[in-house]
């Protein structure tokens, strides 16, 4: 019996294969799954039932407008777990990767989109990086601010932690500074000095810079 999950490895691997342009062979489509020919033309004949790839003998597979959305949508979900695997819980890209290919298949659009929301990352749906910033966030769906912008007595929840050095939001995220957490700024040492922040029943003096990398909700009753 052929699970969702298998339905769904060829999908996104012929999206990775085409970047929805043009054909993939059926025979470039095993090696690059490791799966055998007879695999392949199995599952690309359900595919093209269900009207998710279009067959040409002798050339290839390509996914219809309806395939691609469902693949692109299913490349979100696995940047997104990827990039948490990594950043937030400190697995390495190989391990990261091979988690996400497992996960992606469970995760619910509304769970994928809240993940993006909470690390800051686009919701596209042919997202093809999650570095850039939450296309919710953008468009003033949700306002944050920078820690380090906050002045003193300002509070806010923390909406996602974001840094292009990765080891960053891994310090920051070990130190509790994790989605979902108030905070207040009980004191602010200089204009360009460190930020003495209360979270929970910790008092926190954390450096301006590092504050960058904290966005906060501000927006709170």
């Amino acid at each position: 019996m052929m699970t969702t999950g298998n339905r769904e490895d060829y999908l996104i691997n012929i999206l990775r294969l085409t970047e929805g342009e043009g054909l993939a062979k059926t025979t470039e489509l095993a090696s690059f799954m490791n799966v055998s020919p007879a695999s392949v033309s199995e599952m690309i004949k359900v595919l093209a039932g269900e009207g998710l790839v279009i067959y040409e003998k002798y050339k290839g597979v390509q996914l219809t407008p309806v395939g691609l959305d469902y693949a692109r949508q299913l490349r979100k979900k696995h940047h997104v777990l990827e990039r948490f695997l990594m950043d937030y819980l400190n697995i390495d890209h190989d391990n990261a990767h091979d988690e996400a290919c497992r996960l992606e298949h469970a995760l619910s659009d509304n769970s994928a989109i809240k993940m993006c929301h909470m690390m800051g990352t686009p919701v596209d749906s042919d997202c093809q990086s999650c570095k850039s910033p939450c296309k919710a966030i953008s468009e003033g769906e949700i306002e944050v601010c920078p820690l380090n912008q906050l002045s003193r007595g300002d509070k806010g929840v923390i909406s996602y932690v974001k840094s292009d050095d990765s080891s960053v939001v891994k310090r920051l995220v070990s130190m509790g500074f994790v989605p979902g957490r108030m905070i207040t700024i009980d004191a602010i040492l200089s204009d360009g000095g460190p930020r003495i922040i209360l979270m929970g029943d910790a008092t926190i003096a954390l450096d301006y810079n590092m504050a960058s990398n904290i966005f906060v909700d501000i927006n709170i009753e």
